[in-house]
């Protein structure tokens, strides 16, 4: 069924309110607020109006409609559908699961069909999918529209303009339903919707219950759809909540409406989801007829007064501190009205007194009720998260005790929840701390009360509880916290010194989270630091709490913990010192000091001038203070928070902070800062072993089971491995001393360290733990650590070191580069990549359950180790050679042995390679697949980039593919996809991926596009590394694979049209390459250029080429693409700059030029596969649509042609490469610099310089001239700055010059082979032939010309054309007496003369390689052959072709003989045929120029003296078979006969001695027969023919002579007389055998005889001959006189 649209039009709408709220901020005033001016015209606003209005009404199940679907026909829309029983039940079981009429259910049902095949799920679940989808995605949109309307109300409070006021009309009409009256207002009816979303969620939570007792609740179909609707509804419940809190904010809401929802919400018995959404309700409604910032008046406010605060009714069940919470909250915003100047002061007839203290009194018994504890129980849920907070949790514990948890199915609450609870919370603190001031104080006086009077254990912590409101209220909102800090004259600020005084220990603790709650950023951070600072609070008494008090109790604390022997904690007595007042239990002290290390970690952790404030306190007094707090018996807590605090203060830490920290760290691990107490102990648990290890030991054993200590720990290791700022991007230091731990280890370095974290923690302390948060938590913090420790290290400095000129030893900030490889700690956490354990806790951490992988969130320790161990791996794929290659044969001889400890445990190096770890899980493909589609784009491009990285592994490919040799097996990885179904789900998060909507706002910054990026770049990578064989590739793109062969199952979504191939083609054909200006962008253009290159590989494949190109045909690719210009097409305009000149080249946008380069290349070698197949397949029709097409004409049937351009047009569409061309630039500094080391290959195996690399060297460089002990000057410093850009520039330059040459020829090189398939393709004879190759002519002659002599490897592309098609013209054909005819042939005989003369150019210039000189002369020697033979008695063209020759002078035909000589045989071939082809056309004409030349170049004589060798060179060449060499003595044959067939080239050849020299080849002295063995025929034949050749040379030499040269003639006749005795008589039949004479050899043995003949002839030897016998003094007759 053809869908309706809405999910679409809300899909779509959503993504471009989104856009628009992106951009207000990005640019408010600018760019956002034209798209909030123009956002009340986009048309899906009216298409979707209706929907907000109705709002999430559905009409419920109908026994009607219910008949209706049971009968088996309905009527949808107008048109009737016939019902099977089958779907008949799908309909009904959609109708009872969401309480729909059936007729509703059944068109939802055939809607969701689409989703049936890409979600793989049955059509009910989809079709429920689809119902709460539309849902979400409508309150999603009306919920951004409020948003954005508020934004347009404030930018209206600051511009008098109406144009925003459009957005306020459409709201409130089409979603406050302020235009229509006939329907109930709009909130009541969110409420009741809200309601009915409660009902449903029970009805739910029922059905549930009852499959349980069935033993139904364990299926997973139904587990399935039951979690995903109650998420569902809980989210829609969520997000209404917050809508209405908007439109109370609207004043939509009145008197009565507040009242029904007070009565509803104290109704409420149990704690759960919806309370918490309704919270922000309550405060908007507070806030809005309560507080004087609201739009009720004092009146309408007493009046609801009365009814908020009367005696709450006692009905069983309620929850008493609900209605505390609403009477508390009520009452400090509704006490604003009494305030000096408010309108309730000046009430008369009333005692305003007495009103003040009765509200004062209900505020307290409504604390007492347990209002705080209430509402910091919601904070506290609302934000809870995967992340364990210790302290928190036992803060929590500490306060709240009487609001219960929460359940915990609860679905995690969203970001505008949490922002709208905790905006209404900072509304109640407000007015609190500004309304209430004498209830603040009474609370802290009655807290110094009790504890005075020894009333701890029942002692009122609401004061406490308040600031951990205030705390977690603000926290993370650095925004809110600036109330605090921006005005010290404010309530808050006042507030903020009261409460730093006078101070009990719990309220320190509760006042020190507050604070680092407060902040959250530099700013805020500073703030607090300056307010801890003595001298900035002179006012404040001395029992403030400040950095001296803070620092003061802490070292007491430490100190006496110290002191004690046993493990326990450490309580402060009763009469210390600092405040013998106090009297503390040993927890409260512990959390105080917990409190204050925490203060201490945010406050370094987020301000530099805190930080430095801190670390400069005289002789380090609290980093030493952390140090003694680690070794001491302080508790795992305090170890924490001490290791936290130090991370800290390493945050942005400099190279000396980080050596000095590493030396401290190292000490306090060996003992120095141990207790005396703790040392003894520990002397006596190891008396046998080293002290300083076993202090070390000791401290991992504490550690170990501990989960705060371990992550604290772990968390400051990779501070510290971290490298400071200003160190990248060379890397070239390490981030500790050379010497750490010199003294106490074998090997210096943090490698017991590494061995803790990685080898006990991740390998075997983290298996055994039960608790899944902790053991996620851990697992990122291990991987993070070891991803921290590789990336840090530089392989390239050891590329550096051996392929450049660069002395990196002297160059890098450490020692020398041997110490730097080995101490890095890349080494040692590359081993661990090889250790069992190791690797099956990366596999454990990437295998996770899709659901809990589904509700994690981004940030979640579940979806941060996930993505820690997917980089860990790929980044130790990249390393992997170099570790293995250049890294481990230096560390080898320096391991230690194999340790014993459990806590510092050594690599077991169980694999041989990362990938052999990979191999052992069956589901890695399977889980890195999974990750594509799940809403976390990081993760999914991390896997992507992981997949791609094992496809492209020889080693995996291997494994994947291994067989015993007899026998082939299926690709493993293949039959592990689809043994559950993997691969279909896979191929279809991909399909989703791709097909959706591109960004145009952040155009390639978008998460989706470049997650389209890294799908594409895994397919091509996977089909490029293995083309021939199934790949996994293939098995996502929809085929069905076997063992060597891919096919198309019928009914597959492939078969379909629906696979994730069908998915790419959209891209290429859809997807515009510009903008509606036609400026072309790099952006699109590069994510059509990576789909094609997948095309490309698939058609060339022979595994897929017929099938891809069957698809693609079917599919009218050619078409689309000829339809676009890709073939001709040339834009000029690249992301708004001109391709011109070259600094377009060191633009971003040249790479868009670049690719677009490819893809035509690309488009023209798919037409000419197409056309092969096409002509093979035998489909005329569409061979004459695709001429028709390449011609200029798209023919679609019963339409109009659409005319595109033509193939013939390519020409004036290459890209003009001398635009881009400049001179280098002059370098003084790195003049001499080798970059041959950063060379890399691109995809097409271009040669480029990888710029990292280059920058990398120039600092090197630049490192090198400073540590030489020159001095250098500023100037020279400027200078050397602007080299490096320079060079960079260039380098960037150069890149995009070598790949737009490179592609510009594969273009040319694609046009070329396309022109060639259609010469073999067509069917064109006669004229229409002969037109077809002048247009090819002309389209090739204008490059030819440019490119001939001065760009050689274009000009053989062209030329090899030429050749094709002038070796295929029928000169017979052009001889018609028609006068078109004629016209054309005239033409092309210009052109061919054009051709013919633009050869001779380029030969004389010497230009190019011999293979297209061997090209320029067969070009040439098919037109002169052309001309001889059809001249038809026409003087005029054999005169101009002899006047061009001649014109050309020696100089070409020196290029001619030096190449008939001196090159290469196919080379030397085509020079001898052109020259005897010249001498021809001398001859014909008359005219002896090129024989003279020839003999004054000596040329005659060397052709002549190379006969000496003749036989040898012909016997070795008919061994060989090598048909070059062949060709190239029948060449110089057929010149030398060509010479002798004029008299003066006879002359100068018989001058060369020709008769000596073939003499002295002794070819004629045997006979054949005695020198080839007689049973090879073919050997005998070949030596005839060679005899036939020479002896033909001869004889026409002695003809054109005449009398010159008869004695020669006859001596030679007289020399061989055996030899020409036996030819004779073989010829005539004599002695030649009663066998079956071999035809070919006869003809050879007459052609001989003949060649005999003419000799004995022109020479009178048989008369010569008796005249000598008888003496006959008469002479013979003369045949020559």
């Amino acid at each position: 069924m053809a869908d309706d649209g809405t999910m679409e039009a809300f899909q779509a709408l959503h993504r471009d309110l989104t856009a628009v709220a992106d951009s207000l901020k990005e640019d408010r005033e600018g760019r956002g607020r034209d798209a909030l001016e123009e956002l009340p015209d986009h048309p899906l606003l009216g298409v979707v109006a209706d929907k907000f209005q109705r709002l999430l009404e559905k009409p419920a199940k109908r026994q009607e409609s219910r008949d209706s679907v049971l009968s088996g026909n309905v009527r949808i829309d107008g048109e009737e559908w016939s019902l099977n029983r089958d779907f008949q039940e799908i309909i009904l079981q959609v109708a009872d699961n969401l309480d729909l009429d059936e007729i509703e259910a059944t068109r939802l049902a055939l809607q969701a069909e689409e989703e049936e095949e890409k979600l793989s799920r049955p059509r009910t679940e989809c079709a429920i999918i689809r119902f709460h989808q539309q849902r979400k995605y409508l309150l999603s949109c009306m919920l951004v529209l409020l948003e954005l309307l508020k934004e347009a109300d404030e930018l209206l409070a600051d511009d008098n303009g109406d144009s925003l006021e459009r957005l306020t009309v459409y709201v409130d009409s089409n979603i406050f339903r302020g235009n229509t009256p006939a329907q109930p207002r709009f909130v009541p009816a969110c409420a009741a919707t809200l309601a009915d979303i409660r009902a449903w969620l029970q009805r739910l939570s029922e059905q549930m219950n009852g499959a349980a007792i069935l033993g139904r609740a364990t299926d997973p179909q139904i587990q399935e759809t039951y979690e995903f609707t109650y998420i569902s509804l809980m989210q829609q419940h969520e997000t209404l909540a917050v809508i209405l809190c908007y439109a109370i904010e609207r004043q939509r809401a009145q008197e009565n409406d507040f009242v029904d929802f007070l009565r509803d919400f104290k109704r409420a018995t149990r704690y759960d989801y919806s309370i918490v959404h309704l919270v922000p309700v309550l405060g908007t409604y507070i806030t809005t007829f309560g507080s004087t910032e609201g739009s009720s008046s004092v009146e309408q406010a007493r009046r609801l007064n009365a009814i908020v605060c009367q005696q709450p009714e006692t009905a069983a069940g309620t929850l008493p501190f609900l209605d505390a919470a609403v009477k508390c909250w009520w009452i400090a915003e509704y006490s604003g009205w009494y305030m000096e100047d408010a309108a309730g002061s000046g009430l008369t007839d009333i005692d305003l007194d007495q009103e003040d203290m009765q509200r004062s009194k209900q505020f307290t018994e409504a604390l007492k009720d347990g209002a705080f504890d209430f509402l910091l129980t919601v904070i506290l849920d609302v934000k809870i998260t995967e992340w364990q907070d210790p302290f928190q949790a036992k803060l929590r514990g500490w306060v709240q005790k009487r609001t219960p948890t929460l359940p915990p199915d609860t679905v995690p609450f969203s970001a505008q929840l949490q922002g709208r609870i905790m905006a209404k919370m900072e509304m109640l603190v407000d007015a609190f701390i500004s309304n209430m001031p004498d209830v603040l104080r009474k609370l802290k006086i009655e807290e110094d009360e009790q504890r005075q009077a020894g009333q701890r254990q029942h002692q009122d912590i609401d004061l406490e509880r308040f600031l951990l409101l205030i705390a977690y209220s603000y926290e993370g909102r650095p925004g809110a916290a600036d109330a605090f800090w921006a005005d010290p004259e404010s309530n808050l600020a006042g507030f903020l010194q009261w409460a730093s005084r006078r101070t009990t220990t719990p309220l320190q603790t509760a006042f020190c989270e507050m604070l680092q709650c407060l902040s959250d950023d530099s700013e805020s951070a500073t703030y607090a630091h300056e307010f801890l600072l003595d001298e900035g609070h002179q006012i404040r008494r001395p029992s403030s709490i400040t950095w001296a008090h803070i620092l003061k109790e802490l070292e007491y604390y430490v100190n006496n913990a110290r002191a004690k022997p046993s493990g326990g904690q450490a309580p402060i007595p009763r009469g210390a010192k600092f405040d013998s007042e106090r009297v503390e239990s040993e927890t409260e002290v512990l959390m105080l000091q917990e409190a204050y290390l925490r203060l201490i970690a945010k406050l370094t952790s987020q301000s530099e001038t805190c930080r430095y404030y801190l670390l400069q306190l005289p002789s380090d007094i609290l980093v030493k203070l952390l140090l003694k707090a680690i070794s001491s018996a302080v508790g795992h807590q305090i170890r924490g928070h001490a290791f936290r605090a130090l991370s800290g203060l390493m945050t942005q830490k400099g190279p000396g902070q980080g050596q000095m920290m590493w030396t401290l760290i190292e000490s306090c691990f060996t003992g120095r800062f141990v207790s005396p107490a703790m040392s003894a102990r520990n002397q006596a648990s190891t008396a046998n072993s080293s002290t300083q290890s076993s202090f070390m030991e000791v401290m991992f054993q504490e550690m170990s089971p501990n989960f705060d200590d371990l992550s604290s720990f772990i968390q400051f290791l990779t501070v510290m491995t971290t490298l400071p700022d200003g160190v990248g991007p060379l890397n070239d230091a390490l981030p500790y001393p050379e010497n750490l731990g010199a003294s106490t280890r074998t090997r210096p370095g943090i490698e017991p360290y590494i061995d803790f974290v990685l080898g006990h923690i991740f390998s075997m302390r983290i298996p055994e733990s039960r608790d899944i948060m902790q053991q996620r938590a851990l697992r990122y913090h291990c991987l993070d650590f070891a991803l921290a420790c590789i990336s840090s290290f530089n392989e390239d400095l050891i590329v550096f070191s051996n392929e450049s000129n660069i002395n990196v030893d002297s160059a890098i900030q450490t020692k020398d580069l041997e110490t730097y490889v080995s101490l890095h700690p890349f080494a040692r956490v590359m081993e661990w990549m090889y250790d069992s354990k190791f690797m099956k806790g990366i596999l454990d951490t990437i295998h996770q359950n899709s659901s809990d992988i589904g509700k994690a969130a981004p940030d979640s320790p579940l979806i941060l180790g996930v993505l820690r161990a997917v980089e860990l791996l790929s980044k130790g794929l990249d390393l992997q050679a170099t570790f293995l290659n250049l890294v481990r044969p230096i560390m080898k001889p320096q391991n230690r042995v194999q340790s014993r400890s459990s806590y510092t445990p050594t690599s077991n190096g169980a694999f041989p390679s990362i990938e052999d770890g990979l191999l052992t899980s069956l589901t890695l493909v399977s889980d890195l697949g999974g990750y594509c589609g799940i809403g976390h784009p990081t993760v999914t491009m991390a896997s992507l980039k992981l997949l791609e990285k094992m496809s492209t592994s020889s080693r995996v490919i291997s494994a994947w593919q291994s067989g015993s040799i007899t026998q082939t097996h299926r690709n493993r990885a293949i039959i592990a996809l689809e043994e559950h179904g993997d691969a279909q789900a896979i191929a279809g998060a991909f399909t989703t991926e791709l097909t959706s909507p591109l960004d145009f706002r952040q155009e390639a910054d978008s998460p989706d596009y470049q997650i389209k990026l890294y799908i594409l770049d895994f397919l091509y990578s996977c089909l490029k590394a293995n083309p021939d064989r199934p790949t996994i590739a293939h098995l996502l793109l929809g085929f069905h694979c076997s063992v060597k062969t891919l096919g198309i199952e019928p009914g597959s979504t492939f078969d379909q049209g629906l696979a994730l191939f069908h998915s790419l083609l959209p891209i290429v054909i859809e997807v515009p390459a510009n903008n509606g200006d036609g400026v072309m962008l790099r952006w699109l253009v590069a994510l059509k250029y990576k789909v094609m290159r997948i095309f490309k590989l698939l058609w060339s494949s022979p595994l897929s080429a017929s099938l891809i190109l069957g698809e693609l045909r079917d599919n009218d690719f050619l078409f689309h693409i000829l339809s676009q210009g890709l073939v001709t097409q040339q834009s000029l305009i690249w992301d708004g700059q001109e391709a011109n000149g070259p600094d377009f080249f060191t633009s971003p946008a040249a790479q868009g030029f670049v690719d677009h380069l490819s893809i035509r290349a690309m488009a023209l070698e798919y037409i000419a596969h197409e056309l092969c197949s096409v002509a093979q397949g035998q489909m005329p029709a569409l061979k004459r649509r695709i001429f028709d097409a390449l011609g200029g004409q798209i023919v679609i049937e019963g339409m109009e042609s659409i005319p595109v351009p033509s193939v013939f047009e390519f020409h004036n569409s290459l890209p003009q490469e001398d635009l881009f061309v400049a001179p280098p630039p002059e370098f003084h500094t790195f003049r001499e610099l080798d970059l041959r080391a950063c060379l890399e290959e691109d995809d097409d195996s271009n040669p480029v310089y990888n710029l990292s690399k280059v920058q990398e060297i120039l600092l090197l460089k630049r490192s090198e001239n400073n540590k030489s002990g020159q001095v250098v000057r500023q100037k020279d410093v400027d200078r050397m700055d602007t080299e490096e850009q320079t060079m960079l520039s260039y380098v960037s330059y150069l890149n995009r010059l070598t790949q737009t040459r490179a592609y510009s020829l594969k273009i040319l090189r694609a046009w070329a082979g396309l022109l060639m398939v259609m010469t073999d393709c067509n069917d064109f004879t006669g004229t229409h032939k002969v037109s077809f190759i002048l247009q090819t002519l002309q389209a090739t002659l204008p490059g030819l010309e440019v490119y001939g002599s001065e760009k050689p490897d274009p000009a053989l592309e062209l030329a090899k054309l030429a050749k094709v098609f002038l070796f295929k013209l029928d000169f017979t054909a052009m001889s018609s007496v028609d006068k078109h005819s004629g016209a054309v042939e005239s033409l092309i005989s210009d052109k061919l003369f054009q051709l013919f003369h633009i050869c001779l150019d380029a030969i004389a210039k010497w230009v190019g390689s011999q293979e297209l000189r061997a090209i320029y002369y067969s070009l040439c020697y098919r037109y002169l052959a052309g001309v001889l033979d059809h001249s038809q008695g026409a003087q005029s063209g054999l005169r101009r072709t002899t006047q061009i020759i001649q014109s050309f002078g020696e100089k070409l035909l020196n290029v001619v003989c030096d190449d008939a000589f001196g090159g290469e045989p196919q080379c030397q071939s085509a020079a001898l045929v052109l020259l005897a082809t010249l001498v021809q056309l001398g001859r014909k004409e008359g005219d002896f120029y090129v024989v003279e030349a020839l003999n004054k170049l000596n040329f005659i004589g060397i052709l002549v003296d190379s006969l000496r060798d003749v036989l040898q060179e012909w016997n070795t060449i008919n061994r060989s078979g090598n048909p070059d060499r062949q060709n190239y003595l029948n060449s110089k044959l057929v010149l030398l006969l060509q010479l002798c067939q004029t008299g003066q080239g006879a002359k100068y050849v018989l001058h060369a001695n020709l008769l000596r020299v073939v003499e002295q080849s002794r070819l004629f002295e045997v006979d054949p027969e005695l020198q080839v063995d007689p049973l090879d025929t073919r050997a005998l034949e070949e030596h005839y023919l060679l005899l036939v050749k020479v002896a033909q040379i001869i004889s026409v030499a002695i003809v054109s002579r005449g009398a010159h040269n008869i004695l020669q003639g006859r001596r030679f006749l007289a020399d061989h007389r055996m030899l020409v005795t036996h030819v004779l008589k073989r010829s005539a039949g004599i002695g030649a055998g009663t066998g079956k004479a071999n035809v070919t050899l006869t003809e050879r043995v007459d052609d001989l005889a003949e060649a005999f003949m003419i000799m004995i002839a022109a020479t009178g030897f048989v008369e010569f001959e008796n005249q000598t016998f008888t003496e006959d003094p008469r002479s013979a007759p003369m045949l020559f006189h």
